[in-house]
């Protein structure tokens, strides 16, 4: 486990850059595997740079560029279209927060005009909606006679669809009885 990361920090160096660990380094140091395992990432990059005008003269069709690969500047990182996307964002969240913040205190500013009356009869409408109906045992049952019609529903669909093959394919369907055999 400890050989798996410390060659990973390897890798990660030679790709990235950044310092390894000293307790990869140290590791790296009495490691057989690991010491073989950073020289051959050590000297990668210019083997591959060594092959690669082998490489590049093989292929008919990348004689046709005028500039050498070595003095091919990077491209600079264009900005992905997701995070154009996403730049607005900011600041239509401010302008919603702006504006449930007027309604807010537009709203708030307004509840002076609330009457005992009006209080009254909003509590009262709040506990009609919220209450309990009286004949909650009868809407329980109901809900069970749905479900009791909903299977005589499908005793009946089941018959029909008998029937109609019957009548269609005339096959009649008999029962043996286990006694005559």
């Amino acid at each position: 486990m400890l050989c798996h990361l410390t060659r990973w920090l390897i890798s990660r160096t030679a790709d990235t850059g950044k310092k390894m660990p000293p307790w990869a380094g140290r590791h790296a140091e009495r490691c057989e595997a690991c010491r073989a395992f950073a020289s051959f990432s050590r000297a990668l990059p210019s083997r591959l740079s060594g092959e690669v005008p082998a490489f590049l003269a093989g292929i008919p069709d990348v004689r046709l560029f005028r500039t050498p690969p070595e003095s091919i500047e990077p491209a600079a990182p264009r900005p992905s279209r997701f995070r154009s996307f996403l730049r607005p964002l900011p600041i239509a969240a401010l302008v919603l927060a702006l504006a449930g913040g007027v309604f807010l205190l537009r709203g708030l500013r307004s509840g002076a005009d609330l009457t005992p009356e009006k209080a009254r009869a909003a509590m009262a409408g709040l506990r009609r909606v919220t209450a309990i109906p009286d004949d909650w045992p009868v809407v329980l049952t109901a809900a069970e006679s749905s479900l009791e019609q909903e299977r005589l529903l499908l005793e009946n669909s089941a018959r029909s669809a008998y029937a109609f093959l019957q009548d269609r394919l005339n096959i009649t369907v008999e029962r043996k009885d286990s006694r005559s055999t």
